[in-house]
C-alpha cells in the first residue's frame, strides 16, 4: 500500500467510508455494502440475506461494514452472531485486527475476548456471541441498529435466535443480515428467509466463481486442494453436492447425510404425476404416530402387481398435540373410503397373515384374519411399533394396524433408494409434504435418526419405509380367470380322484 493508499484509508476509516477502499473491499463486496448503505440512510427497517459460498468473503465484508457504522454513527449498537462462540471468535478476532490495523490510533475499538465485545472510542459498541447452548442470550438488550446473523443457515434454532435478537430493532429501525454459505437441507428455516428476500429484491448470491480476488488459475488451485483433501478427483468433486453448496452456493441436499440420495429432479421428473389406479390393486396404509409434538403422519399407497410398483397416492399430517387417537382414526378410515370406497371397518385385515401374529404376539382374535367378512381394502396396514396406538385404533376404532418393525433402519431406506432408482416407486403430486421430505430429510451425524428441524422430523418419510418394507410383492390381486365348468369337470372324470376341484374352479388361497 502507498503512502497516499494508507492516508486515504486512515481517512475513509474516520469518516466509516473504508468499506469504499479498494484495499478493504473487492467491486463484488462493495457492491453489496452500497446497498446495505442505502437502506440504512432510509431510517426504515429492514432485512437482508446475502448466500454467498466460501472463499468470497462474506464475513469480512460485513464486520468491515459494521466497524464502519461504529465509527461513522457514534453509540451505534450492533449484535453480530456466529454458529458457536467458538468459532464466533475465530471469525471476528482475526479479521478484527487485520481491518484495525489501518485505522488511527485515535479511533481504533478495543477488542475484549471475556466480555464478547468491540467497544469504539465514540461509544459504538458491536456484541458478537456463538447460538450454541443458548449463547445468544448474551446478545438480548433493549436495543440495537444492526442484528449480523453469520452462518445463519447451520444455527440450529435459527427461530429462536431471530425471536430474542430482531424485537430489538423495534425503535431503532435498523438492519437485520443472514450471510451465509447455504444449509445442508431446504428444510433449513434459513431457505425460506432465502427465498423470502430473492423474491422481494434484498438478496445476493456470490460464488468463488464470482469474486474478483481470484483468477481462472487460483480458482483452480483451490478445486484441486480440495479434491485432494477430500480423497477425490476433480471431476468427483465438482459433481458433488459439497462442492454445489459450499463453493456454487446453490442450496442442495447435502449427498452424504441425505435420507433419499436418489431423489433427484430427475426422479421427481419421472416419478411424480398424476397417477392412475389399476383395475386390480393391494392397498397399503402406513401411521406414524405423533411424539414429543411430531404430527400423526399417514400415506395411503398401492402395489400394482403389474409394475411391481408402489404408488403412493395421498398422504395426512395432523397434529399429535390437539387430534386424539380417535380423530385421527375417523379421518383415516374418512380417506380409506374416498379413496377406495371402504365402507366398513371390523378390525380385520386381509393381507394379514398367522406369521404376522406369531410375529407381533398378536392374539388371533385382536385380528381376525382369516374372516371371510374382512373388507378387501386395505389389504395391509402398518404402523410404528407404538402398542398403545395399535391396541387403541384396532379394538375402539376397528382401524386394525400391524406394527411394523424398525430394526435396520438403514437398511430398508436403502431399500426405498433402490426402489427410487429402479423407478418402482411412484408418488401423486398432492404429496406435497411428503415430496418436501424426501428432499430434505438428513440423518443426524450418528446416522442413528432423522435430523429434527423446525418443521419436522421425517414422519411421512418413515411411514413410506414402513410401506415399503411390508409390501407383499408376489401377492398376485388379479382374481382368478374364468374356468369352464364342463372342461373341468372332464378333466377331473380323466384324472380321477384326488382332484382339488376348487383349484380348478379358480379359487385361491391367501
Amino acid at each position: 500500500m502507498t503512502d497516499a493508499s494508507a492516508i486515504a484509508l486512515a481517512e475513509g476509516w474516520r469518516c466509516g467510508e473504508a468499506w469504499r477502499h479498494p484495499d478493504v473491499c473487492d467491486p463484488l463486496q462493495r457492491a453489496w455494502l452500497r446497498r446495505l448503505r442505502e437502506a440504512v440512510d432510509t431510517g426504515k427497517r429492514a432485512s437482508f440475506v446475502a448466500r454467498w459460498g466460501r472463499q468470497v468473503g462474506k464475513s469480512w465484508a460485513h464486520i468491515a461494514f459494521a466497524l464502519c457504522e461504529m465509527q461513522r454513527r457514534p453509540g451505534v449498537i450492533i449484535r453480530y452472531a456466529a454458529l458457536t462462540g467458538k468459532s464466533c471468535l475465530a471469525i471476528v478476532k482475526p479479521t478484527f485486527e487485520a481491518l484495525s490495523a489501518g485505522m488511527p490510533e485515535e479511533i481504533r475499538p478495543t477488542l475484549s475476548e471475556q466480555k464478547g465485545t468491540i467497544t469504539a472510542p465514540n461509544g459504538s459498541v458491536m456484541v458478537f456471541a456463538g447460538t450454541d447452548a443458548e449463547q445468544f442470550d448474551r446478545l438480548r438488550g433493549p436495543r440495537a441498529h444492526l442484528i449480523m446473523l453469520d452462518e445463519s443457515a447451520f444455527y440450529a434454532e435459527l427461530e429462536r435466535v431471530e425471536a430474542a435478537l430482531t424485537p430489538q430493532l423495534n425503535t431503532t429501525h435498523g438492519l437485520t443480515l443472514y450471510f451465509s454459505s447455504p444449509p445442508e437441507s431446504p428444510a433449513h428455516p434459513f431457505a425460506k428467509r432465502d427465498a423470502a428476500h430473492q423474491a422481494s429484491g434484498n438478496w445476493s448470491k456470490a460464488t468463488v466463481y464470482d469474486s474478483p480476488r481470484y483468477s481462472t488459475e487460483d480458482v483452480e488451485g483451490i478445486e484441486a486442494a480440495e479434491a485432494q483433501r477430500l480423497g477425490m478427483s476433480r471431476a468427483e468433486l465438482l459433481a458433488s453436492t459439497y462442492w454445489e453448496r459450499e463453493y456454487r452456493a446453490n442450496i442442495v441436499t447435502e449427498e452424504t447425510r441425505a435420507a433419499l440420495p436418489a431423489w433427484t429432479d430427475e426422479a421427481h421428473a419421472a416419478l411424480v404425476g398424476e397417477w392412475v389406479r389399476p383395475a386390480h390393486f393391494d392397498a397399503y396404509v402406513s401411521l406414524d404416530p405423533g411424539k414429543t409434538g411430531d404430527p400423526h403422519a399417514t400415506l395411503f399407497g398401492f402395489h400394482d402387481f403389474a409394475r411391481n410398483a408402489v404408488v403412493i397416492e395421498d398422504e395426512l399430517e395432523l397434529r399429535s398435540a390437539t387430534t386424539h387417537i380417535g380423530a385421527w382414526a375417523d379421518i383415516v378410515k374418512e380417506r380409506e373410503s374416498l379413496l377406495w370406497g371402504v365402507n366398513r371397518w371390523e378390525g380385520t385385515l386381509s393381507g394379514a397373515t398367522h406369521e404376522h401374529l406369531k410375529k407381533h404376539n398378536l392374539d388371533e382374535k385382536f385380528l381376525r384374519v382369516h374372516s371371510e367378512v374382512a373388507p378387501r381394502q386395505p389389504f395391509l396396514r402398518v404402523g410404528d411399533e407404538d402398542a398403545r396406538v395399535t391396541v387403541d385404533m384396532a379394538l375402539q376404532h376397528g382401524v386394525a394396524v400391524l406394527p411394523s418393525e424398525r430394526h435396520d433402519k438403514a437398511l430398508w431406506v436403502d431399500t426405498v433408494n433402490q426402489l427410487i432408482r429402479e423407478r418402482r416407486l411412484y408418488i401423486h403430486k398432492r404429496c406435497v409434504r411428503l415430496l418436501e421430505q424426501m428432499r430434505s430429510t438428513l440423518w443426524n451425524r450418528t446416522r442413528s435418526q432423522w435430523e429434527r428441524t423446525d418443521k419436522d422430523h421425517g414422519d411421512l418419510v418413515d411411514c413410506l419405509t414402513y410401506m415399503c418394507r411390508n409390501i407383499q410383492w408376489h401377492h398376485d390381486c388379479r382374481p382368478p380367470p374364468p374356468v369352464d365348468r364342463g372342461l373341468a369337470q372332464a378333466m377331473a372324470m380323466t384324472k380321477g380322484p384326488g382332484v382339488d376341484f376348487g383349484l380348478l374352479l379358480g379359487r385361491r388361497s391367501r
